[in-house]
């Protein structure tokens, strides 16, 4: 296909000589005036905006990830201690209220130790459903990375939607 540009006998490349016709044909179809020079300098600057978001998208998960770890910390600490400490004296205190239902109520051995057991059961499964409420309704993981690296995206998507048109074609 011809350049169109090139082919106008009476228009700004005529008027102006070989150097109006030169850039009028560097310039497209578009009538654009960017020359190879400015694309390669756009894409440049464009990996360089692109670069900057990952390393700054990547500082925003390391500190997030630092503070996820400093409060689990303590907390993990905590309650691997206690965890530890419980599950030294479960045994001697089923076994103690067992021989106390025996003793006091009057039941069979085994009945008390089988009832002990359920009335266990039942107390670690309320314990097991509050911690799953709790640890849903807490504020751990990425939320600020992820809500930053959605408008990231979101910023990319535009610029590659957009890049190439020029302003005229935008209004």
């Amino acid at each position: 296909m011809a350049d169109q540009a090139s082919m106008r006998f009476n228009g700004p490349g005529a008027a102006t000589g070989r150097l109006g016709a030169a850039q009028a044909t560097a310039g497209g179809a578009n009538g654009s005036s960017a020359g190879p020079g400015d694309v390669v300098g756009g894409v440049a600057e464009f990996g360089d905006d692109l670069l900057s978001l990952a390393e700054l998208q990547t500082r925003l998960a390391a500190i997030e990830l630092r503070q996820n770890v400093a409060a689990a910390k303590l907390g993990g600490a905590v309650m691997m201690t206690g965890a530890v400490l419980a599950l030294a004296a479960l045994p001697i205190a089923l076994a103690g209220i067992a021989e106390l239902l025996v003793s006091y109520a009057g039941m069979n051995r085994g009945f008390a130790l089988i009832a002990v057991a359920v009335g266990t059961f039942v107390i670690a499964g309320a314990c097991v459903a509050i911690a799953l409420g709790r640890l849903r309704g807490s504020d751990l993981g990425f939320p600020l990375s992820r809500e930053e690296f959605t408008r990231n995206l979101n910023w990319l998507r535009t610029v590659l939607l957009y890049s190439g048109r020029s302003a005229q074609r935008l209004r």
